[in-house]
């Protein structure tokens, strides 16, 4: 796939809030990193959970461990003891929520649903994980996230992510979002704080400026070496196991 500087998603963009070099490193010399064993198990859950979705959310917990057995990703794993128990906390998850929605069953607009608008020069895409209908002709957009890292609503407010998506909503969808938050699997938890539409303007203006940033590839500063997932490979990395 060719590089395109003037196509962004929410992961190019916070690659580059992270680190200018992570991103240069990912998305210009398209040097990807092998997937982890939690991003493994996090994109099967989230895979199973678009299939029960997309069937009407109808189908019983076989139908849903049908679906993540079928989505099951097996790269990523140290070994296959690693992988079976990787495996045991995603079925385990999915049955949490499961049993949550059956008390908890709400409208589902769609779910995995990739977005595309124009925004000035640049071309803005990505995937929703959940739109929920409301009463009064509103929605809600939900992001399931494992839960590994805890998330509050302090987060769901912060969430460039979700802030972006709520635009996105509005303007490839003209969808009016009344609320939007996390749906934290792994402990069946939804978070959710009203929308405000004035927060969008702020969004996209963030979106300009570091777009404009990554069209010159200003890399103008280091982000966190410690905790960054390429440190054993970038030449700028200050977190280098010495040979």
């Amino acid at each position: 796939m060719i590089f395109d500087p003037l196509e962004l998603n929410y992961s190019k963009i916070r690659a580059y809030l992270d680190c200018p070099f992570l991103y240069r490193y990912i998305y210009v010399e398209r040097r990807f990193q092998p997937p982890t064993a939690p991003s493994s198990l996090g994109l099967s859950v989230h895979r199973a959970l678009a299939r029960f979705h997309a069937a009407g959310g109808r189908g019983d917990l076989g139908s849903l461990m049908n679906h993540y057995e079928d989505c099951w990703l097996h790269q990523g794993y140290a070994t296959p003891q690693a992988m079976m128990e990787f495996y045991k906390k995603g079925a385990a998850v999915l049955e949490a929520w499961w049993t949550h929605w059956q008390a908890n069953r709400a409208e589902v607009l769609f779910s995995e649903r990739p977005f595309e608008f124009l925004f000035e020069k640049w071309k803005i895409k990505g995937t929703i994980d959940r739109v929920d209908r409301l009463p009064g002709g509103t929605v809600e957009l939900i992001d399931y996230k494992m839960g590994f890292e805890g998330k509050t609503a302090a987060d769901v407010a912060d969430s460039l992510q979700l802030s972006l998506y709520a635009v996105a909503l509005g303007r490839a969808f003209d969808l009016k979002v009344a609320s939007l938050g996390y749906f934290v699997l792994t402990e069946t938890k939804k978070i959710t704080i009203p929308y405000d539409p004035a927060t969008g303007e702020a969004t996209m203006a963030l979106v300009r400026e570091t777009g404009d940033r990554m069209l010159m590839l200003d890399m103008y500063r280091k982000g966190n070496c410690a905790r960054c997932p390429i440190r054993e490979h970038c030449a700028e990395s200050e977190a280098r196991t010495a040979a």
